[in-house]
């Protein structure tokens, strides 16, 4: 499972946060909406490992 990494998260950040002050009323709220998108995948992402990590401990135990 390939996951964002921080610095992948803090570079599309920036970018976005650097198209913000060129943009229209429309493109702002885009770059808001893309935004929001890319901070729920990137938060998304510590409960899908955490839940990996819970399922590889069960099977950990399973075979023991």
């Amino acid at each position: 499972m390939d996951l964002m990494t921080p610095d992948e998260f803090d570079r599309m950040e920036r970018m976005l946060a650097d198209l913000l002050p060129d943009s229209n009323p429309q493109e702002e709220k885009a770059l808001l909406q893309m935004h929001a998108r890319l901070q729920a995948i990137y938060d998304a992402q510590s409960g899908l490992q955490a839940s990996r990590d819970r399922l590889m401990a069960l099977r950990g135990k399973a075979k023991a």
